[in-house]
């Protein structure tokens, strides 16, 4: 049944639609944050399919959209036998999808749940196939992002297969923070704080993977994916051994290593990681097995030349010791995205039907950054069917042209349904309140909100905790476009308090906080002891790591010689004494329009006695 035309689909259920024209939608398969995967026929090849469609929300942005494909486009040039297949990419009425092949049997996630810690035997085989096909794709320049036990397929035939790569990086910037708990487990510690994921984050997911196979749990456990993040970033992984004194002594090893915190001290990639699997496979080789599985195919031949393809039972395992044999009669599984398919040539029909007739494949111009009235105009020659659905954008402005659906360069038969996607604009989002709370709980409230982690600074700040943000762009409750980033400013805690510490000590402490003393500056103070620090005064206005600042120390309180004011005019003795920066207290019965002529007749501190500057003296005239 083909829904063409007018009727409007919606992502909950596709089931019964066909897709392009081709990809008839039979079930749902599973749901996930970012797409619905459906069992499909292929009508045109007669076979069973998986198809991926992405949820409306990440749809109609067409920057996702075009990393979508991009990504499909890229995994499909990486070809191994532990990856999953991708056959098609297309887009139909505004659902983006992207076609697989398909396989049943269970995911890694599933046998850890119903039988927790696996063998060494079972863990290098699963250990293996992964690394076999992370090499291979880290060679091409992929990296996986979302690797965890929910994308390792175990098929019913015994192949292991790896699948979801290239996703992981646009479902985070696309979801609220509570979907992440199943991926923020295998999240390594960089791409927490930074969103930055490399070949190195992948080893860290292995290596959290590993832990789950060894110990049939995860090492970081939480209520919320915030609580999980910060374990990562904060703790480092245990030994497996500590759960299960049965682990490899040298898998428990490799596991330490692919979780080391810093990417840096981890394995480069995933083919070092699997050259280490190997050497262990070498030292514990498994004893001759008595009874295949049941569940192997005794007619799969596998060339000399071929990838690998790991077979569940080659390691001699016994049927009753291989978890995953008997899945099928104790699982209620569920169909994946898996199952190769041989390149079928198809000759050319021809003809004038498929020439210059009605059925005539025509492609869709580019359409981008036009106005609505041009790409109608030239879309007519084409089609009389057209419709228009408004996006939003980051790239184009309002009332643009994006592109189109399908995409240029697509051949569509002539007349047949293209929708133009026009720009409404940017969409806006207000920035979460970030303020007062750690790192690692604003980087998630921030990719939340579908923003972006701007620069991250960190300044000294006597009212907020250490690594607590103190300051965010944005926090004035202005809406900004999404995918746009937020800087964050992040408090180092107070400057060391020096007041009174002897410069030298002070100093010390201030170097050791990462200051740099640029000078030490001498006052006299009638409060702080000679010797000591007085204040610290900064460079700047927001002082970090690095920054300089000035110190000013005690020369002790100043101080003057009491001179002879006896005899003196009133007058001439206070101007005096104020002169020396003390303070003059007047004790007389003369008026003061006489202290012109008026004599001083005694004061209260004789003359040469040492007296603090803005000390009080009292002269007399009587």
């Amino acid at each position: 049944m083909n829904l063409r035309g007018k009727v409007e689909i919606t992502m909950s259920n596709l089931v019964g639609y066909t897709l392009s024209s081709r990809y008839e939608i039979r079930e749902i398969i599973a749901r996930g944050g970012m797409a619905t995967v459906y069992l499909a026929s292929d009508l045109r090849l007669d076979r069973e399919v998986a198809v991926k469609v992405i949820h409306p929300h990440l749809s109609e942005d067409p920057v996702f959209r075009d990393k979508f494909f991009r990504e499909a486009r890229m995994l499909a040039k990486v070809n191994h036998a532990n990856l999953v297949n991708i056959f098609d990419q297309g887009d139909d009425q505004g659902n983006a999808f992207i076609v697989l092949e398909l396989v049943q049997g269970i995911t890694l996630r599933d046998a850890i749940k119903e039988f927790g810690a696996l063998g060494s035997a079972q863990v290098l085989q699963v250990s293996k196939a992964m690394l076999s096909a992370l090499a291979q794709a880290h060679s091409s320049g992929v990296v996986h992002r979302d690797l965890k036990p929910e994308n390792v397929l175990l098929s019913d035939d015994g192949r292991i297969k790896v699948t979801d790569f290239g996703l992981a990086r646009e479902l985070t910037a696309n979801t609220d923070t509570g979907s992440l708990v199943g991926t923020v487990a295998y999240l390594a510690p960089e791409v927490i704080r930074r969103g930055k994921a490399e070949t190195p984050s992948d080893i860290y997911s292995f290596g959290i993977m590993l832990f789950e196979m060894l110990t049939g749990a995860q090492p970081f456990q939480g209520d919320d994916a915030i609580q999980i993040a910060y374990m990562h970033t904060s703790d480092r992984v245990p030994s497996a051994k500590n759960l299960n004194p049965k682990v490899l002594s040298a898998l428990d090893d490799l596991m330490i290593w692919c979780t080391e915190p810093f990417p840096e001290n981890r394995p480069a990639d995933a083919s070092v990681a699997l050259y280490e699997i190997e050497k262990i496979l070498k030292a514990n080789p498994a004893e001759p097995t008595k009874a295949q599985p049941s569940n192997i195919s005794e007619t799969m031949v596998i060339p000399p030349d071929a990838n690998f393809t790991e077979v569940l039972g080659d390691l001699g395992i016994e049927d009753e010791e291989l978890p995953f044999a008997k899945h099928s009669s104790k699982l209620v599984v569920t169909r994946w995205v898996i199952a190769s398919i041989l390149a079928i040539s198809l000759g050319s029909f021809g003809g004038w039907f498929y020439g210059v007739g009605p059925g005539a494949l025509v492609a869709v111009p580019n359409l981008s950054d036009r106005t609505v009235v041009s790409a109608t105009a030239e879309l007519d020659a084409l089609t009389k069917s057209i419709s228009i659905r408004e996006v939003f954008s980051s790239d184009f402005a309002k009332g643009q042209v994006i592109g189109s659906e399908p995409t240029a360069g697509i051949l569509i038969p002539r007349g047949a349904q293209v929708t133009l996607l026009v720009s409404k604009g940017k969409e806006l989002v207000a920035v979460p309140e970030v303020i007062g709370v750690d790192l690692v709980t604003a980087t998630a409230k921030i990719i939340g909100a579908r923003l972006v982690v701007g620069k991250v600074s960190q300044w000294f700040n006597s009212e907020y905790p250490i690594g607590f943000v103190y300051q965010n762009s944005g926090s004035d409750g202005t809406k900004i476009p999404v995918s746009s980033e937020v800087d964050l400013k992040v408090s180092l805690g107070a400057i060391p308090v020096v007041a009174g510490l002897q410069v030298d000590i002070a100093k010390a402490a201030l170097e050791a906080a990462g200051l740099n003393v640029r000078t030490v500056e001498n006052q006299y103070s009638n409060t702080v002891p000679k010797g000591q620090i007085v204040s610290v005064v900064p460079d700047e206005i927001e002082v970090g790591k690095g920054s300089s600042i000035k110190l000013i120390a005690s020369l002790g309180p100043q101080t003057v010689s009491m001179p002879k004011v006896k005899g003196e005019t009133i007058l001439a003795a206070k101007g005096l004494l104020e002169s020396l920066g003390l303070k003059v207290v007047i004790d007389t019965k003369w008026l003061s329009k006489d202290y012109g002529i008026k004599k001083v007749t005694g004061a209260s501190e004789s003359a040469g006695t040492t007296l603090r500057v803005g000390q009080s003296v009292t002269i007399r005239s009587r």
